[in-house]
């Protein structure tokens, strides 16, 4: 009988314990805030750095590879403290993948700037080009409340195979933060993407319009 007695107790202390226990996990979770997301976009062209050249609409262009440090190819914001440290932002993060992000917002600007419909993400499975895009951003760092830098090599190669590279640069793109925090910051980033996809079009209307001193660099691309 002593038995039978103590065993609900017993039961009882536990069930206590496992509710206690999830009113704990549940309130944790309430105060724990949630992160935020955010998205590179595209940029209209600047009427300083409108493309006066047309190219032909139906050419068709390959975008990519697009390759970034692996400091910064995280879901989470990274930005330096100094010159040998980051801070990995636990709440601000990429919706997502950064690579992907950089190449649509390179497409969907060159498409505004230039007038074409054939534009495809590498790898381009099968589908032809007359020109590959191939951006290295070498890179990226940026602060929430000053500015944000992209330091980006970019080619230009002919699209039939054995490729022939055309054209190769590297380019520094900074940008203000017009207010403080990240979404400022990556506001910022959407413009200098723009910068580059500004000189990629300008670069791709001289190329097809064959005009005199376009500086190239003539050798064979993988």
């Amino acid at each position: 009988m002593a038995n039978s007695v103590r065993k609900p107790v017993v039961c009882r202390g536990r069930w206590l314990v496992a509710i206690v226990a999830c009113c704990a996990m549940i309130s944790a979770c309430i105060n724990t805030p949630l992160p935020d997301y955010y998205v590179l976009t595209p940029e209209r062209n600047s009427v300083a750095q409108v493309v006066t050249a047309q190219v032909n609409p139906q050419i068709a262009l390959g975008i990519g590879p697009v390759t970034i440090p692996e400091t910064v190819n995280r879901p989470n914001i990274v930005t330096p403290l100094d010159s040998n440290q980051v801070e990995v932002a636990e709440y601000h993060r990429w919706s997502e993948p950064l690579i992907e992000n950089i190449s649509r917002v390179v497409i969907t600007n060159i498409a505004g700037r230039l007038g074409l419909n054939k534009l495809y993400a590498y790898p381009w499975l099968g589908n032809p080009v007359d020109y590959q895009v191939r951006i290295d951003v070498l890179q990226m760092v940026g602060s929430p409340s000053e500015s944000v830098t992209m330091q980006v090599r970019w080619q230009i190669l002919t699209g039939e195979k054995p490729r022939q590279l055309i054209l190769t640069r590297i380019s520094e793109y900074t940008e203000a933060t017009d207010a403080d925090g990240y979404s400022a910051m990556v506001s910022a980033y959407s413009r200098a993407v723009a910068s580059l996809s500004d000189d990629i079009s300008k670069a791709l209307s001289a190329i097809e319009n064959n005009v005199s001193g376009l500086v190239v660099s003539k050798g064979n691309g993988a």
